[in-house]
């Protein structure tokens, strides 16, 4: 298996499943730990907090912040913020509310940093490719051609709370950035609440607050991505005030006969990213982790501004 490593300002991480071990800790930190179901992906928030009700409620109130993110910015809610500024398209501005306006000028600023690598315009190619309806076939080189038309053409023009999409062509989809913001958002809740160490993991997208007690950070292992091989991890990093992404096309793919068609695109060819089998990304926020990765899976390079990099 051919692999290449990218050096960040603090050394070589490496991507793959992640699993937090945990390290033992003093008697009177309390260790709670909740899983549940979000953003359709399995969730498990872990926290150290002065007692048990303080961490459930700690844990509760995280999983209702993840929640709260995703009724505004999913694309499977019609009654969303993001589905109503997608009918707005080509027609009327929409006053916004402080979610869609910081994830618009983040992923703003992200497309900027990675060159169009990374952009939430990318809808018309995952609708052309059948990952929010079912099609027969592949998509024709026409459908393909008009979808990156769309994409290309796409602007979105924010006025401090004010959002337009003057192209009726313009959707947005945040599948690349909205889990990222969730988990900062919920990882705020608990800073408010006091606490100061905790860890939330998104079925692989994870952000870290501070480390347990006696750690450097929370110990992650990073198993091997070629899973039939073995299920014993390569290596392992460890996260304090720090988030970690990876994306990958192997997961969530439809399928056309023999053609396989990984769900994170490449704006500029229309296609599924193929730079890389699997990219991820060690930064101080989880929002710029997910978006990162993102844009490295499509270019094949580690982006500037992560601290640690690794690809497949």
């Amino acid at each position: 298996m051919s692999r290449r490593y990218f050096l960040g300002a603090f050394g070589v991480g490496v991507a793959g499943i992640f699993v937090p071990r945990l390290p033992r800790w003093r008697a009177d930190d309390v260790f709670v730990e909740r899983w549940s179901w979000v953003m359709g992906q399995p969730v498990h928030v872990m926290v150290f907090a002065g007692s048990e009700l303080e961490g459930l409620d700690a844990c509760a109130a995280a999983l209702a912040e993840l929640r709260r993110v995703e009724s505004r910015l999913t694309l499977f809610d019609a009654a969303s913020d993001l589905c109503e500024l997608n009918r707005r398209a080509g027609r009327k501005p929409m006053r916004v509310d402080e979610d869609l306006r910081l994830i618009l000028a983040q992923a703003g600023a992200f497309k900027r940093a990675t060159g169009g690598a990374f952009d939430v315009a990318v809808e018309p190619l995952m609708r052309v490719w059948g990952f929010h309806e079912p099609r027969a076939t592949a998509p024709t080189a026409p459908e393909l051609a008009e979808a990156r038309e769309a994409v290309r053409a796409a602007v979105v023009e924010l006025d401090g709370d004010v959002a337009r999409c003057p192209n009726a062509h313009t959707q947005l989809d945040f599948g690349g950035i909205g889990v990222g913001y969730g988990i900062d958002r919920a990882l705020g809740v608990l800073h408010a609440r006091g606490l100061r160490r905790a860890f939330i993991d998104v079925s692989g997208d994870m952000g870290a607050l501070g480390a347990p007690p006696g750690e450097p950070g929370w110990l992650v292992e990073i198993a091997d991505p070629d899973r039939e091989r073995n299920g014993r991890p390569v290596t392992a990093t460890r996260l304090r005030d720090a988030a970690l992404a990876t994306s990958t096309n192997t997961e969530s793919v439809v399928r056309y006969g023999s053609l396989v068609a990984g769900h994170v695109m490449d704006p500029a060819s229309g296609w599924p990213a193929r730079a890389l089998r699997q990219a991820s990304v060690v930064t101080r926020t989880a929002v710029a982790a997910d978006a990162l990765s993102t844009a490295m899976l499509v270019t094949g390079r580690a982006p500037v501004g992560v601290l640690q990099a690794y690809a497949v």
